[in-house]
């Protein structure tokens, strides 16, 4: 969560402006307030909606969060082992006789693109939208499972 007011260390009488590590701790607090911010762009500053992958003996979990979009607003595709997650969303109108003093909501378009390291079903691929989230379930290819070998005495 980003804090609305700044907390600043109360400066002793020790400490002064001009010392050395007055400056590297402004650095730091700026460094880690800029790190847990929780909207999350590319370099290009494209928005990168948050995303968990998950894995069981079966199958490959993909959650994106996805706020004030609907599923008709998200293309799911996947292709030669790899999954494209892909959608816009469009910037609210804004009132004009209203100023605003910040606007952290973020607007436009996303892709993530993951790459499948191991065999997948591709034809039992599901995607499902509830509340915000999607939920992509890739089930593995009886390649990709794992399985028991027994070892027998020789």
């Amino acid at each position: 969560m980003e804090r609305l007011i700044k907390m600043v260390r109360p400066q002793t009488q020790s400490e002064s402006k001009s010392h050395p590590l007055t400056n590297w701790h402004s650095e730091m607090d700026n460094l880690f307030e800029s790190f847990f911010r929780p909207v999350r762009q590319s370099a290009s500053g494209a928005w990168l909606p948050a995303m968990n992958i998950s894995e069981s003996e079966n199958a490959y979990q993909i959650d994106l969060e996805l706020p004030g979009l609907n599923a008709e607003d998200v293309n799911v595709e996947l292709h030669d082992g790899k999954l494209t997650i892909s959608g816009e969303r469009k910037a609210e109108e804004q009132s004009e006789d209203r100023r605003y003093h910040r606007v952290e909501h973020v607007y436009g378009k996303f892709e993530r693109v993951l790459k499948l390291g191991t065999p997948v079903d591709e034809e039992n691929v599901t995607a499902s939208f509830k509340n915000g989230v999607l939920m992509v379930s890739i089930p593995k290819s009886e390649h990709a499972k794992p399985r028991k070998i027994e070892v027998t005495p020789s």
